[in-house]
């Protein structure tokens, strides 16, 4: 199967680099990675036959990351940006209504589509790892703990924030040296450390606003949920619970031995997860709905 990269230009002209793979005429799943990451955390989904066979896989790297342009000014992060990054890579790809698929960061997009975009823009949403179901939620299911690493990555001190890359990286697994081979921890510290430890705070202390998403959102999107038991950057059963407590119609797994980073550690499983949620909710759609496959018209947004 084919993989096919682009830059595609945002509304204020910033490039967002994307990419995809399967069959277009299948249902659309958008994927975006967490905090200081690169698409590539994905590889283990965009090199899955299932996957590929029945979906149609989109990955981009938010602004400020990897390919993507970084712009310097922290308004250039705002919830608008972030939306119309989304909105961009649909545009780019042709995709109608799509599935969202969050990592960690990256599960807090939602909320930016929802307030910018409207609820009728996706089909649903992925959860994975850690996610972060909008930054003001965010807090309440972060570990004390965890506290002095993130401290370290969001250094502007270049020799704390180099020296951070290892033990963030690492973090994201449950067993770094079982889970993460050199050639793929190396990859993951280059993602790291391309990104400039100011940008990366202008992509951590964003504000948004989550009462649309709150209001609406979790009434009408039907969520799925994968969390690791031994995730380090998040308290676990206090995520589940706050899925539970917000969305009406939820999914939640928990898997044991697992760190932050369920779609690496486990991505049988995970991916075996994803394509059963999306397979169940296309099958109670109407047939040529949106949600079930790809046509021709693009998504219309609010922006």
């Amino acid at each position: 199967m084919s993989i096919q990269g682009r830059f595609l230009a945002s509304a204020d002209g910033t490039k967002i680099w994307a990419e995809a793979t399967g069959d277009l005429a299948k249902p659309a799943l958008v994927m975006i990675h967490g905090l200081a990451c690169t698409a590539f955390a994905f590889d283990r989904q965009f090199l899955d036959t299932d996957l590929t066979k029945n979906l149609y896989l989109v990955r981009y790297e938010m602004r400020g990351h990897g390919r993507s342009d970084m712009p310097d000014d922290v308004a250039d992060y705002s919830s608008l940006r972030q939306a119309q990054d989304f909105d961009a890579v649909c545009k780019g790809f042709g995709l109608t209504k799509p599935f969202v698929l969050g990592w960690s960061l990256g599960g807090c997009i939602p909320v930016d589509i929802a307030a910018h975009l409207g609820t009728d823009y996706i089909a649903g949403v992925i959860y994975c790892g850690g996610p972060l179901l909008s930054l003001r939620l965010s807090g309440k299911a972060t570990p004390p703990a965890w506290a002095p690493t993130m401290q370290r990555v969001l250094s502007t001190d270049p020799n704390i924030a180099a020296r951070s890359a290892v033990v963030f990286v690492d973090s994201c697994v449950a067993n770094p040296s079982v889970d993460l081979p050199w050639p793929i921890k190396l990859q993951w510290m280059g993602g790291y450390a391309s990104q400039p430890p100011h940008i990366r705070n202008c992509c951590r202390t964003r504000g948004q606003d989550d009462s649309q998403f709150l209001a609406e959102a979790v009434k009408r999107w039907p969520a799925l949920l994968i969390q690791g038991s031994e995730d380090s950057h998040c308290l676990s059963d206090v995520v589940i619970q706050q899925a539970r407590d917000i969305f009406a119609n939820v999914e939640t797994h928990l898997i044991r031995g697992v760190g932050h980073a369920p779609h690496f550690e486990r991505p049988t499983q995970t991916n075996s997860l994803i394509l059963k949620f999306i397979r169940g909710i296309c099958a109670s759609q109407p047939a040529g709905s949106a949600s079930v496959s790809n046509g021709k018209e693009q998504a219309t947004s609010k922006l």
